[in-house]
């Protein structure tokens, strides 16, 4: 299950990772490779996935053409000058549009928008998307290897200041992260007495 918890609700939405990918990296070899027959690599690729042919176009754009379940589907590799990087972007065979990177369908290859698929962050609930923003705050802040830094009942008042961090800049990030931390306890409170009931907290009680 994607984050968002849909508690019983039936799940509706089809998410980006519920499907295997592949980026525009996979088809950067053919930029300078001669016209003709080639296969990508790939162990979730079925065999119409794999085989191409690399033909050019009258604009001599070069395009991978595959042939899958009996249906012609066309990507056209396309460099984008604009930049030093000069990165490579596919075209969906649906709608046409630049991507980075196209999704496996069993009949097709084709881009986000074109199967409506979302993002699992799409489907998260305020305080989730909160929780995710804090935890990404206190990574950039402290490492991805910091103790605790994904247990947001440990408390960061003490964690020290990272080396080579003026104090001012540290406090300012500090305080952010604080912030948000108390905007989300009476949110995760509220949702905990709404899940455990009368049995939220009762030993404290006692």
């Amino acid at each position: 299950m994607p984050r968002g918890h849909h508690y019983g609700r039936n799940q509706t939405r089809l998410y980006t990772e519920q499907y295997y990918r592949i980026s525009a990296k996979a088809f950067k070899p053919l930029i300078d490779a001669p016209l003709g027959e080639y296969r990508l690599n790939g162990e979730h690729l079925s065999k119409d996935h794999q085989q191409l042919v690399l033909i050019e176009n009258d604009d001599h754009v070069r395009v991978a053409l595959f042939d899958i379940q009996g249906h012609q589907h066309q990507i056209a590799l396309r460099l984008d000058n604009r930049s030093a990087s000069n990165k490579l972007y596919i075209s969906c065979p649906y709608c046409q549009k630049a991507r980075q990177q196209l999704f496996i369908v069993p009949n097709a290859y084709a881009c986000r928008c074109c199967l409506n698929l979302h993002y699992p962050s799409q489907s998260e609930r305020p305080k989730e998307r909160l929780m995710r923003r804090i935890r990404k705050l206190r990574k950039e802040l402290w490492g991805y290897d910091w103790p605790e830094v994904n247990n947001l009942f440990y408390p960061i008042f003490k964690w020290p200041k990272p080396p080579n961090m003026r104090w001012k800049t540290f406090e300012r990030k500090r305080d952010e992260i604080r912030e948000l931390e108390n905007r989300f306890w009476p949110m995760s409170i509220a949702h905990m007495k709404v899940v455990y009931g009368d049995y939220f907290m009762k030993d404290y009680e006692n």
